[in-house]
């Protein structure tokens, strides 16, 4: 049986910029994440990730109110739907299925405004799957009201 990743098998590179550490529950499971200093990527603010589907990350400057939907995404994308075509629009659309009502219309503008910053900080990236990937969900949240 494959061990799940905890917070004391994290790279250094996690660990040295860690400003918290949390868990969030998704499909009965609880996964831990870091939040990480802005500092570690300024020219993609509001940066998170989970690679390989380990080590789940977010930066602190993402709103807390913000920070659930967003890591149930990385979640989906990067376990659930790993290497299927569609992945990142499929996991944004269950995204928004558990935000908050409250919080949608500001919530679709920062998302609106975090895609396009990942694709112009991918833009030279050779990774053509992701950034069509990145590039899908930047126009289906284009055409939300």
């Amino acid at each position: 049986m494959e061990k799940e990743p905890t917070l004391d098998t994290r790279p250094d590179w996690i660990r040295t910029n860690e400003v918290a550490t949390n868990e969030i529950e998704h499909g009965g499971k609880k996964f831990p994440y870091t939040v990480l200093k802005r500092e570690l990527a300024p020219t993609l603010p509001g940066f998170l990730g989970y690679p390989n589907g380990e080590h789940l990350f977010i930066s602190e400057d993402v709103p807390e109110k913000f920070r659930a939907p967003q890591l149930i995404h990385e979640i989906v994308e990067f376990t659930e739907l790993k290497g299927v075509k569609g992945r990142c629009v499929e996991a944004l659309k269950r995204e928004l299925a558990v935000m908050s009502e409250e919080i949608r219309q500001e919530y679709l503008e920062y998302r609106r405004n975090f895609f396009a910053k990942l694709i112009e900080y991918y833009k030279e990236s050779k990774d053509e799957d992701f950034k069509v990937e990145i590039q899908a969900s930047y126009e289906f949240l284009q055409g939300l009201k």
